[in-house]
């Protein structure tokens, strides 16, 4: 993961989920931000399979708990 896939992710959620990049941490979890519910879950999945131009399957949209699990899912999609 590049320095530069990290702030992507980062920009995407900040957008999708309207809250300051600079609160997104790695460890930040699924449900921790009011805003990162199911569908907010579902409309995030959707922007960085848009942003990264890769295909997230339903199983690794439901393994994305934390910002640490997206930063490795995309890593690995990328590869």
């Amino acid at each position: 993961m590049t320095d530069d896939d990290g702030q992507r992710i980062h920009t995407v959620m900040s957008r999708v989920l309207r809250v300051p990049a600079d609160s997104l941490r790695d460890d930040v979890r699924r449900g921790t931000l009011e805003e990162w519910d199911s569908l907010g879950h579902v409309m995030l999945v959707s922007a960085l399979s848009d942003e990264f131009e890769v295909r997230i399957s339903p199983e690794l949209a439901l393994q994305m708990h934390t910002i640490g699990d997206i930063k490795q899912i995309i890593h690995e999609l990328k590869a």
